[in-house]
């Protein structure tokens, strides 16, 4: 589980550092506070040799074409002649990680430019000849790490390009991630529903699932997923029901639950949790995250815009037995280009809340 995180250089992002991160983890603020990228920088962070990951997070945005200003994208202000940098810890394992990523470039001399692109605009540049031009060509990921306390990191690189039509990846031939990583949003939440739902049918935690769901639907007896693809459940009647029938509220937290209980040891990452839910369902969504989470040893992180989404995360938290401070609620404040984090523990959080004060 992360402990912190610093980024640098990541889109809207020049710098900024969150701290003293637990099992949940909110982020809040206003529209374009970078809250989202803040998720996608813990997200590279979980697979650092995975070249595929800067594509994802933009393919997430629904930037699915490949070009060479795609991978301008996730570099601040569209400026690659800066790098990347993510670095953060971890507990269990007790690890420190450092992510550096820089544009692959060569240089195209001579060549005439019919177009190109600037930010978003377009501009024509007719009979113009440059002696050297730099063209991006991929990115290369540089990744370091070392056990806490130790002295020498170790340095792993691996490389994404696009060669004509292809994509080519250098991956590490000595290195394996432990350490899973899932990030969901409106476009990716239920994606891959039926064969998470798989996964856990085969490792026999069905049962698990569905006591965390007999929660929100008191009459379900039993879940299964039919030979074509589509999860059914029983809720007593002569013949099982299609999961869609039962509303979006329940697809969207079984999406959800699926993915932790399918990441056991590992991080989710869930951009606009409440999106999809009406509020009056938003405490039992929290119910079942903080359930699946616990049950599976997952660690949370998530956004959200709705101030009754923070009380429900708030209330749903609060009714549990426990001693442990687990919670976090952080708000993330943007002026131009700098960043200021407030920190909310649990009790400081159900304090504010109670007095009416603004915590998004």
């Amino acid at each position: 589980m992360f402990k912190n995180i610093r980024i640098e250089g990541l889109r809207a992002i020049q710098k900024i550092e969150l701290e003293d991160f637990q099992q949940f983890n909110l982020l809040v603020g206003g529209n374009n506070s970078s809250k989202t990228t803040l998720l996608e920088g813990l997200f590279l962070l979980t697979g650092p040799t995975n070249a595929h990951l800067p594509l994802k997070i933009n393919n997430f945005r629904g930037f699915k074409f490949i070009d060479e200003n795609v991978w301008r994208l996730i570099f601040n202000n569209l400026n690659v002649n800066s790098s990347i940098k993510i670095s953060g810890e971890l507990k269990n394992p007790d690890q420190e990680r450092k992510l550096i990523i820089k544009p692959s470039t060569k240089s195209l001399t001579h060549e005439k430019l019919s177009k190109t692109s600037i930010d978003n605009g377009l501009i024509e540049i007719k009979d113009s000849y440059s002696e050297s031009i730099p063209k991006i060509e991929g990115l290369t990921l540089e990744y370091f790490l070392k056990k806490i306390g130790e002295q020498d990191f170790e340095k792993i690189k691996s490389n994404i390009s696009l060669k004509g039509s292809e994509l080519e990846f250098l991956k590490p031939k000595d290195y394996k991630e432990v350490l899973q990583g899932v990030f969901l949003n409106v476009n990716t939440m239920s994606r891959d529903i039926s064969s998470r739902f798989s996964n856990i049918q085969i490792r026999k935690q069905a049962d698990k699932i569905i006591k965390i769901l007999q929660r929100i639907e008191p009459d379900l007896i039993n879940l299964i997923l039919g030979k074509d693809g589509i999860i059914y459940c029983d809720i007593g009647l002569d013949r099982m029901l299609p999961i869609n029938i039962m509303g979006d509220g329940i697809i969207r937290i079984l999406a959800i639950i699926l993915s932790i209980s399918d990441t056991q040891n590992g991080i989710i990452f869930i951009d606009e949790i409440e999106n999809g839910l009406h509020f009056s369902s938003q405490e039992i969504m929290w119910d079942a995250v903080f359930s699946a989470a616990k049950e599976f040893n997952v660690q949370v992180f998530a956004t959200t815009h709705s101030l009754e989404c923070v009380m429900a995360y708030e209330k749903s938290y609060s009714q549990i037995q426990t001693k442990n401070d687990d919670i976090r609620l952080y708000r993330i404040e943007r002026k131009k280009d700098t960043f200021k984090v407030i920190t909310y523990k649990d009790e400081k959080l159900k304090a504010s809340l109670e007095s009416g004060w603004e915590v998004r």
